[in-house]
């Protein structure tokens, strides 16, 4: 037995000490009690247990950045990076950055994470990524899409001048439930649903059955049933469709709700944008200590873009920041009526814009109006974030594959 464990253990030491951590590593760095955070990427030249190379460190907005000379070396389970001294520029001087960063493996990336400090800077944390596959497979490498899983989306009405916020969440069996969010009265409420999917005709067929909960008792809801049509674009699957129904407690003869129109759809993702999606990500999470939902996918024509933002229905005093790949773009702002813009420019193929809801206001959760014009045309969609969730975009540059 005591050999056995000798063995295992000689083992797992040689593996790890035969692991290559050379190549390319990207990621971020954060500072304790600071919300901004630095793009951070390491170049490890080869070697068995150390490794000489260089690190680059820049702001969000690409406007200060800084490169070192750096070593890196396995202690054990660990890797231990300390840079050297700085390349570029001659100044002002950056922080040297000592590290002790644990690996850990996935089937298409490995990640490196811990923590780092300086003399005379604020410590903080550290993650880095590497491809285990070439970008360009990556690209091609599709996340399967399924009929089942959230899909979201709005909801109009007929004798409503503004959209509800709506989402439909697929199980398995056939059920499932839908959420959907009023900009006037009424709050919010959950329903219970089942759904039925042609694949030959391509046509969804949902019906909800009851109200599971709402946030104001006193309000009916519509009890909505509808077939939706399904396509499968470049980079989203959309379902679209009419819809009818009946004030709940009555049913379609008695007390017949005005009809409307549901749009619903749900990002197309490959492995790549999923993990530039967790690096962006964490950041966030951890600072905020809530989740990100990215409800939606907008493809731009165009790097400079404006983004608006108001309040589409009832004006409830709704408190919200916008965060752009990490950035804050619009900071705690009182939505109304009016169509607030914000020029920006994107600088990378896929962005996240993340609403996160400083006050609720009186009606709960916070949804508010986004639109998204690259100068071709504009188009608009509804967030909703609360206390714990963010809602969030996806905005890809159009780009044609070869």
């Amino acid at each position: 037995m005591r050999i056995i464990f000798i063995l295992s253990f000689f083992l797992a030491c040689l593996s790890l000490s035969a692991q290559d951590l050379s190549g390319h590593w990207e990621g971020y760095i954060t500072q304790d009690g600071k919300t901004d955070t630095f793009l951070y990427q390491v170049d490890l030249q080869a070697g068995t247990k150390s490794y000489p190379g260089t690190s680059f460190s820049q702001t969000k907005d690409g406007a200060n950045s800084a490169s070192f000379q750096l070593t890196a070396y396995l202690d054990g389970q660990q890797l231990i990076l300390q840079e050297l001294n700085q390349i570029d520029p001659p100044k002002p001087k950056w922080c040297l950055k000592y590290a002790t960063l644990t690996l850990e493996q996935f089937p298409f990336h490995d990640r490196l994470r811990g923590r780092w400090k300086a003399d005379g800077c604020t410590p903080g944390d550290m993650m880095l990524e590497r491809r285990k596959i070439p970008l360009d497979e990556e690209k091609e490498e599709v996340i399967p899409p399924t009929i089942n899983g959230k899909w979201t989306g709005t909801l109009s009405q007929s004798d409503r001048d503004y959209g509800f916020y709506f989402e439909a969440d697929l199980h398995e069996g056939r059920l499932g439930q839908s959420y959907i969010v009023s900009e006037d009265n009424g709050g919010s409420a959950f329903h219970k649903l089942e759904w039925r999917y042609d694949s030959i005709f391509q046509l969804l067929s949902f019906k909800e059955l009851e109200v599971a909960s709402k946030t104001d008792p006193r309000w009916q809801w519509c009890i909505k049933s509808g077939t939706l049509s399904f396509r499968r674009e470049a980079s989203r699957l959309v379902l679209e469709g009419d819809w009818n129904g009946f004030i709940e407690g009555y049913d379609l003869d008695t007390g017949p709700c005005a009809n409307g129109s549901v749009y619903l759809e749900k990002p197309i993702l490959t492995r790549r944008i999923v993990q530039k999606q967790s690096m962006l990500q964490q950041p966030y999470e951890a600072e905020s200590k809530r989740t990100i939902k990215v409800e939606r996918v907008l493809e731009v024509q165009s790097s400079s873009i404006k983004i608006k933002v108001w309040d589409n229905g009832t004006v409830d005093g709704d408190v919200a920041t916008l965060f752009l790949n990490g950035e804050r773009i619009l900071n705690e702002f009182r939505v109304d009526k009016r169509k607030f813009g914000i020029p920006v420019k994107l600088n990378q193929n896929d962005n996240f814009l993340v609403l996160h809801a400083e006050s609720l206001g009186d009606i709960s959760p916070n949804t508010v109006a986004i639109s998204v014009d690259d100068g071709v045309k504009e188009q608009i969609i509804i967030l909703s974030s609360n206390l714990n969730e963010s809602g969030a975009v996806m905005i890809r540059k159009f780009r044609v594959n070869n």
